[in-house]
């Protein structure tokens, strides 16, 4: 996972959610402007968002963080949702797919959620040194599963094995700016949180 900088809603949202007695509805407005703030990856496992999903035929899915049936308040808030991929690649399900109606006691907008986790180069596992947030890590959205460990595993072994080919500091900021940092075309890396961690961590280790 990556911190998600939250920026102002689309204007056309604002209008529809000030619409008297108007209840939840994705507008493509909507959704537009949190794929452009995410980078067109996913809140919670980093992948792509993809243009249709072979499985479950969808594209996205809009979650919000705090349910909507506990919390109505919320409803209509920007500051209450993230936009995810659908969360079927296999059958285990991931993400807002998983999660459903639950709620999650952390925020992909929070540095200091962002801060407690880490990752395992070898088997790409993710985790949080806070116990809470690591269950519903893996309890409410499932990021740990076989196929996103892969996943994420196979992109910091790629990184770490070019990078060892010239392990200094100037080659470590080049890659984490790369990482860590929208293209041309506003688009993050997929799991790039991954990689983030790990330049973070490197620079550290050799007095960044």
């Amino acid at each position: 996972m990556r911190k998600i900088n939250k920026g102002q809603e689309p204007k056309e949202w604002t209008a529809y959610r000030l619409t008297p007695g108007v209840s939840y509805q994705a507008i493509p407005e909507l959704r537009q402007a949190l794929l452009e703030e995410q980078g067109y990856i996913c809140a919670y496992c980093m992948r792509r968002i993809p243009c249709q999903d072979a499985n479950s035929g969808e594209t996205s899915r809009i979650d919000h963080i705090k349910c909507r049936d506990r919390w109505p308040e919320l409803g209509l808030s920007y500051n209450n949702m993230v936009l995810c991929c659908p969360g079927a690649i296999t059958d285990d399900f991931h993400c807002d797919k998983r999660k459903d109606n639950r709620d999650i006691s952390f925020s992909p907008f929070d540095d200091d959620f962002i801060n407690t986790l880490k990752y395992g180069t070898k088997d790409g596992r993710m985790q949080s040194t806070n116990a809470d947030w690591d269950q519903e890590i893996n309890e409410v959205l499932n990021l740990n599963n076989a196929l996103l460990k892969s996943n994420r595993a196979e992109v910091i072994n790629a990184v770490c094995h070019a990078f060892a080919k010239d392990a200094n500091k100037a080659n470590a900021k080049r890659i984490l700016e790369k990482w860590n940092n929208k293209d041309a075309e506003g688009r993050l890396k997929p799991y790039c949180g991954i990689v983030v961690w790990f330049m973070k961590r490197w620079l550290g280790r050799h007095g960044w």
